[in-house]
Order: structure tokens, then sequence, then C-alpha cells
């Protein structure tokens, strides 16, 4: 072996010597992170359970979430694993939506995301089961919309689209596109 190559070779490893114990130092040093207020809830509480009432003392919805942290300063609450149960102002059976998080705005909009679920109390319903990725609750008007894929469940039937329009007070239910539906074969 040349000089030359012995020399380029303790030049290289001295060089590689040095990126490793700068990267080395780097990484053990502490950071330090400056934290924004606003970035901060105002309060976080968990398994929380709060019911809703209209001026005439109506139930108009429940709310369960195992966490729940409110951002006053956007006045938007955040929720994990929320569970929701819409009564219609008619007094009919009321539906129960579920999802793995989820996040109420100012303007009392839910938006559920993450496998979301409602569920219709009302057993002779046409369709008791509604899946998706997300849905949009606006709970001032029981208005449930999404442009997600939609699963609907019924008795003797399982529905595939998007474009859910759903009015909770008139049980009026569109689905802008249909995909498939499937039905089931009973026994003779």
């Amino acid at each position: 072996m040349s000089r030359l190559h012995i020399v380029s070779t303790i030049v290289f490893l001295m060089a590689l010597s040095v990126y490793g114990y700068i990267q080395w130092q780097k990484s053990n040093e502490t950071a330090v992170s400056v934290i924004d207020s606003e970035d901060l809830p105002d309060f976080i509480a968990k398994s929380l359970n709060t019911n809703k009432y209209d001026s005439e003392g109506n139930l108009t919805h429940t709310i369960y979430a195992e966490q729940m942290a409110h951002y006053g300063e956007s006045n938007e609450t955040l929720f994990q694993q929320p569970q929701y149960t819409i009564y219609p102002k008619d007094g009919s059976a009321a539906w129960h939506l579920s999802a793995n998080s989820g996040n109420l705005t100012k303007d009392n909009i839910l938006l559920l995301r993450d496998r979301v679920r409602l569920i219709s109390e009302d057993k002779h319903s046409f369709i008791s089961e509604i899946h998706a990725k997300a849905i949009t609750v606006n709970l001032n008007d029981n208005i449930i919309t999404s442009e997600q894929t939609i699963l609907l469940k019924g008795d003797d039937f399982t529905m595939y689209g998007s474009g859910l329009h759903v009015d909770i007070d008139t049980t009026k239910m569109t689905l802008s596109e249909h995909v498939q539906t499937i039905f089931k074969k009973h026994a003779s």
C-alpha cells in the first residue's frame, strides 16, 4: 500500500470520528422547547359524562368520552373515544354515535373520525346501523353528513355508498352515490 493510501485512510477515519463525536454530542443535549400556552388545553377531563337540555328541559343529547380536552382560545373541544346519543326533537328513538376521536367546534359542529358507528335505538327502523371513517354532526339542527364511504345495515340488507345526509328529526336519509346492496337470503 502506498503512503498516499495510508494517509487518505487516516484522514478519512479522523473525519468520520469527528463527525460521529459531534452527532453523539448533539444527541445528548437536552432539547429546550418553548411551549406556547395556546397549544395547551384549558382543562382535561377523564371519563366525562354530560347531558344537554333545550330551553324547555328536553334532553337533546348525551356525551361520554374517555378523555376530553377543552381549548378556550379557539373554543374547541377534542374527545378520545367519544360516545354521543342524539335525541330527535319529536321524542322518537335516539341514535347512538361512537368513534375513536372527535372534535366539537364553537359552532356546535361535531366531527367524528376513525371507526365511526351510528346505531338506531328503534328496533323497527329500516336502517339500524351506519358505519363510516368520518362524519360531521350539526348539533344545532341534528343533521349528519359525510362525503366518505358509508356502510348502511338493515335487517335484511347491507348497502355501500358515499355522500350521506341524515336528518335525525325527520328520519330522512339520502345517499348521493350508491355502490352496492347485498340482501340476506332467508331460509324457506
